[in-house]
């Protein structure tokens, strides 16, 4: 970012420390970047201790709910201090629960968007007024094919994915004219551990047949196109859904 120094370059990335937004971390790294890993998950923080980038002081693992508005200001004014701005926020956590809307319960619903849309809500809102101030940045929020009808699942998740598109437009509405842009990727099926450790060959076989391209994605796929989106690259890109889904949906 103009006026920055290496040492200050530091992006933030939510749901860091494992699957896509361990991968978003990495690409961030290889662009020059020094991240924050933010997740909830203590033993996800755990497993990278001996990571090469935490040893060279290039990731910086942090255990944060990302609906913490108390915890949140007081990481980002830590952030602040020790790096001068934060450059570049991506809104990767998020969590999902199995349902129907028809069997979706309120409590389920409840915990669903508060991670994914509300939680998106307070770290750009928290992390943005800083960017302001600084007059540059770029927040980049994860969305899914989910909000779209592309696949079934919870309609929690799908409301708020569909949540995270809205709030995001409305930023880059109001965030562009004064330096911060917006941006939002629309997730499809991606083969992070967890979905890999889940489904049978059969079923990702099945869903290899959803895209156009006929594969699933890597979690690298999502990471090299926010490390563009974060970067000055992406200067005059602002306010758009940016489908990574091997064609699953298309915008």
């Amino acid at each position: 970012m103009a006026g920055s120094t290496p040492e200050a370059r530091l992006a933030v990335v939510t749901g860091g420390a494992r699957g896509i937004g361990l991968a978003i971390a990495g690409e961030l790294i290889a662009d020059g970047w020094h991240v924050a890993a933010v997740d909830v998950n203590p033993k996800a923080i755990a497993r990278l201790a001996d990571h090469p980038d935490v040893e060279a002081g290039r990731l910086l693992p942090t255990e944060l709910s990302v609906v913490d508005r108390p915890a949140v200001e007081r990481f980002v004014a830590g952030a602040v201090e020790r790096f001068g701005a934060v450059g570049a926020l991506v809104n990767n956590a998020g969590m999902t629960l199995p349902a129907t809307f028809l069997d979706q319960g309120d409590d389920d619903w409840d915990r669903i968007v508060d991670v994914n849309l509300k939680g998106t809500f307070v770290m750009s809102q928290v992390v943005a007024r800083r960017m302001v101030e600084a007059g540059e940045g770029s927040i980049v929020s994860v969305s899914s094919v989910s909000a779209h009808g592309v696949r079934t699942g919870p309609p929690a998740y799908a409301a708020a994915k569909a949540g995270v598109e809205g709030l995001s437009r409305l930023m880059a509405v109001q965030l562009g004219p004064v330096g911060v842009r917006v941006n939002t990727v629309v997730v499809g099926t991606t083969a992070t551990p967890w979905l890999l450790g889940r489904k049978t060959e059969e079923e990702l076989e099945a869903m290899r047949e959803t895209t156009l391209t006929g594969r699933i994605g890597d979690p690298q796929d999502v990471g090299r196109v926010m490390a563009f989106l974060c970067s000055p690259a992406a200067r005059h890109v602002h306010g758009q859904l940016i489908s990574v889904s091997g064609g699953q949906w298309m915008p």
